[in-house]
């Protein structure tokens, strides 16, 4: 009598399992399992040091500091800012109106410097600004003020001065209330980059 095809069909192979209880094919996949185990966990745990211990984040809303920060970026921020420097790019806690919100400006005076406005131009103790970031102004010349940086206060301003709410029309604030400064955009991704320090 002859076979049926299902007879002479030959039956899966059978993996030999070792005196571990594992096939050599389980072997395997527990070596590369523990391989990534470990990077994967450094990358975990760079990332919770970054996101949650060292820095803060927050969301740049608004045009006020184009070129530098786009509207919608994904900024990363340091836990405060012991020593403010002309040129930084803070982050402030500010009361506006009657509601708490975070402004993200430049540090353009400091205690003691006597500012003058013209507008969108700003000179600091008689020169002009000297950092190495691009300023967007409309050539506008009033309102015209002169004010000396209280102890204690810093003077800002936007990037884009032609939109920017700041110090010209608001005033100074105080150094107390800067949140930290921008070291960096994560997101989005075609827009990552490190924000340098003046």
């Amino acid at each position: 009598m002859d076979a049926t095809p299902e007879e002479t069909l030959p039956g899966p192979a059978t993996e030999m399992v070792g005196e571990d209880g594992l096939t050599q094919r389980q072997r395997r996949s527990a070596r590369i399992a523990v391989a990534l185990v470990a990077p994967l966990t450094a990358i975990l745990l760079a990332l919770i040091l970054v996101f949650f211990v060292f820095f803060d984040t927050t969301t740049i809303d608004g045009p006020s500091m184009y070129p530098t920060l786009f509207n919608r970026d994904y900024a990363l921020i340091t836990k405060g800012l012991t020593t403010p420097h002309r040129g930084d790019v803070i982050v402030l806690h500010v009361l506006y109106k009657g509601r708490q919100e975070e402004w993200v400006k430049r540090i353009v005076g400091l205690p003691g410097d006597r500012i003058d406005v013209a507008g969108d131009m700003i000179t600091v103790n008689g020169a002009g600004e000297k950092f190495p970031h691009m300023i967007i102004d409309g050539g506008a010349t009033q309102p015209v003020e002169r004010v000396v940086v209280p102890a204690g206060q810093i003077f800002v301003a936007g990037d884009n001065r032609l939109v920017s709410l700041d110090s010209r029309f608001v005033g100074t604030f105080p150094a107390s209330s800067i949140h930290g400064r921008v070291v960096a955009v994560y997101a989005p991704l075609s827009r990552m980059r490190l924000v340098p320090e003046p």
